[in-house]
């Protein structure tokens, strides 16, 4: 395909679930060794950044030291490392000389199977810290963050580690560093726009025994990210493009001004928070990043309310799933039985934003999108949305079950601080209820 090509029609790049639990990855490749990694495909962040020992970089001849280090952490997890630059490749796109990050600790989990993450955001997310001083004063023999100059080799990153980098790092010069789409299309690589088409929020068993060549071959464990593209791609979408206006360019922040079922009146949202918009934000972001829908307590209190006066077997359904982090994780990972879902009865949910002309927009998230079936295991399901996150600001994650009836194109090239448009995806073969 040539440049010319690649700029009007976009580049496809395959993604599966299977490796982040039903979060996305995209294939990539890195370094003058051409490393091949899969990283999680996030709209909710701005970061490359790649594990030490997934990357291999001491037989990368491309790599280039800084004296720059990062300290990221997520809704769930988080990590330290050193910032290089490298060559990187996606599909045909090549960038040379590209700042990504080399993961030394994390915290357990954070990427799970994955090998690392690629932030689609904007570039105030990708904060990094120049370590120059530091380094002078205690490695006067090392000028760089790479190799990891701060020792203790243990992967795994606890919270006496994080406070002490956090010390060190309050000290130093702070900078932006440019996003790897942003360099994208600033090289001419792509237009600055992309797209993704994601079936699932959770890894698809179409049976008891299933392998996992046959997870990965089952095209609702698949999905599509085109760099550049979007809106020519009409065999992936019926129908007019819902506009909806991105407040902020920091995460892609949206206006979310009500909730609520079908059948019910929708719960109107408070404005939003006076410190969250002295950050840059807004009440709202959206997430490929996140697999759950997660909504400030009281908000998620009130739809369960809501729900239960729809719906009142309902509560009974939903028990395990009503509880504290740590009891979501388990039930994530256990699911019920099918056959207790009666999934024709739940209604959908809607989602009233602001448009791009100020306009309210209705989003849709079906029942088989917030209920996940055939997972955790085939004949069970999971319950895909949750209250505040711990430690997380009353602001709505909206993650991949909003995406899944859609096909959504970012279109950071449209009006103030970008607009993302979602049509109605083309039938995909949906799975058979147990």
């Amino acid at each position: 395909m040539t440049q010319r090509a690649t700029l009007v029609s976009g580049t496809l790049l395959p993604l599966n679930n299977l490796l982040a639990d039903g979060v996305y990855t995209a294939p990539f490749k890195l370094g003058s060794e051409e490393c091949e990694v899969n990283l999680i495909i996030d709209s909710g962040s701005s970061t490359m950044a790649v594990l030490h020992r997934r990357y291999q970089p001491e037989q990368d001849m491309s790599l280039k030291p800084t004296a720059l280090a990062q300290e990221i952490c997520y809704g769930q997890g988080g990590w330290l490392g050193s910032v290089i630059h490298t060559q990187v490749q996606a599909a045909q796109l090549k960038l040379t000389d590209t700042p990504l990050a080399l993961v030394h600790k994390e915290t357990r989990h954070t990427f799970l199977e994955a090998d690392g993450i690629w932030g689609l955001a904007y570039h105030p997310l990708n904060r990094c810290y120049d370590l120059s001083h530091y380094l002078a004063l205690q490695h006067q023999r090392q000028k760089y963050t790479f190799p990891w100059p701060f020792g203790d080799q243990a992967q795994v990153l606890d919270q006496r580690q994080l406070q002490h980098f956090k010390t060190l790092i309050s000290q130093a010069p702070e900078q932006d560093i440019p996003s790897c789409f942003t360099l994208m299309e600033q090289h001419g690589l792509c237009a600055n726009r992309f797209a993704l088409l994601c079936h699932r929020s959770s890894i698809h068993h179409a049976c008891a025994e299933t392998r996992q060549a046959s997870l990965k071959d089952d095209s609702l464990n698949q999905g599509i990210l085109i760099l550049g593209g979007g809106e020519e791609q009409t065999h992936l979408y019926d129908g007019q493009f819902i506009d909806i206006k991105v407040v902020h360019d920091r995460y892609y922040n949206l206006n979310l001004k009500a909730v609520g079922w079908h059948g019910e009146d929708a719960i109107p949202l408070p404005p939003t928070d006076s410190k969250l918009e002295q950050r840059g934000s807004s009440n709202a972001i959206l997430d490929s990043g996140a697999s759950l829908i997660c909504l400030p307590e009281s908000l998620f209190k009130r739809l369960l309310q809501s729900l239960y006066r729809l719906h009142p077997d309902a509560a009974s359904v939903l028990e395990p799933f009503i509880h504290e982090l740590s009891k979501v994780q388990q039930m994530l990972a256990e699911g019920i039985p099918c056959n207790q879902l009666k999934l024709e009865q739940w209604p959908e949910l809607l989602f009233y934003l602001e448009g791009e002309k100020g306009e309210t927009c209705i989003l849709t998230c079906p029942a088989d999108c917030y209920w996940q079936t055939n997972a955790p295991k085939h004949g069970h399901a999971v319950f895909k949305l949750m209250g505040q996150l711990p430690h997380w600001p009353a602001q709505s994650i909206l993650g991949l079950p909003l995406f899944n009836p859609y096909y959504v194109v970012f279109r950071r090239d449209l009006g103030a601080s970008g607009t993302v448009r979602f049509a109605r995806k083309k039938n995909v073969s949906k799975p058979a209820v147990p």
